[in-house]
């Protein structure tokens, strides 16, 4: 089974082919690659949400596109895909997890829709997924500030999808500048015992319109997300402030 990512990380709860690559070449690269990468202590991500943020102007269909990645910003190598939404509704088993459930579903509840953007590296060796919404009043900030404690609480809990559980846990990382707020994690989920699949994580606001954007790769490719987010960032914040 192949599935790959579909805006707002749902795709992220099926084998990717990432991890069946991994298991068709020995299986074990895939869990000495977790081992690794949980070894680096990540440094402290997203700045705090304000007590109390001041309702922010919607952000309009025009500056949504304007926002959103398109092939012309990537580095060589990239190509544009598409992906397939995803109507499942995920849930956690502790409510402090709630909003990284929410990150995974297709609709955020309480957003509207803009532009979103999906991308693949050579052979799908790296995966890139972003979307672009807006809220009405402070319903950015607050996604943003609940987000934020979900991944402090939350690095053990077990998602249900469907009625299929598996086990999950959430890894701050450093969240790009830029932006008003920015939170930025390691999704971690055993699709199958002993493996693994720990795509990185990005959700970005600015006014009353966020992003989320998703990247999956390889150990190797996991390099590249730095400067990705960076490129996503600077682009959204330009949109939205225009």
């Amino acid at each position: 089974m192949r599935t790959r990512f579909s805006r707002g990380v749902s795709a992220a709860l099926v084998v990717s082919s990432l991890a069946l690559s991994a298991a068709a070449c020995g299986g074990d690269d895939t869990k000495d690659d977790a081992k690794k990468d949980g070894a680096d202590k990540p440094a402290a991500s997203a700045s705090a949400a304000p007590a109390a943020a001041a309702p922010a102007k919607p952000l309009t269909d025009a500056q949504m596109k304007a926002a959103a990645l398109e092939l012309k910003d990537l580095p060589s190598g990239w190509k544009t895909t598409k992906a397939e939404a995803d109507p499942t509704v995920y849930k956690t088993d502790k409510a402090e997890c709630e909003p990284i459930a929410a990150v995974m579903n297709d609709k955020v509840a309480g957003a509207t829709k803009g532009a979103s953007a999906d991308f693949a590296l050579g052979k799908n060796d790296s995966e890139l997924s972003q979307e672009v919404v807006t809220f009405s009043g402070t319903g950015a900030a607050d996604f943003t500030k609940k987000l934020a404690a979900a991944v402090d609480a939350c690095a053990d809990f077990t998602v249900d999808a469907g009625g299929e559980k598996m086990k999950a846990g959430a890894k701050k990382l450093t969240a790009p500048a830029g932006a008003e707020e920015a939170v930025a994690f390691v999704f971690s989920l055993e699709v199958a015992p002993g493996m693994k699949i720990e795509p990185n994580v990005v959700v970005a606001r600015q006014g009353a319109g966020l992003f989320r954007l998703v990247h999956l790769a390889d150990a190797a490719g996991k390099k590249d997300f730095e400067t990705l987010t960076k490129t996503a960032t600077d682009k959204f914040v330009k949109a939205a402030q225009g």
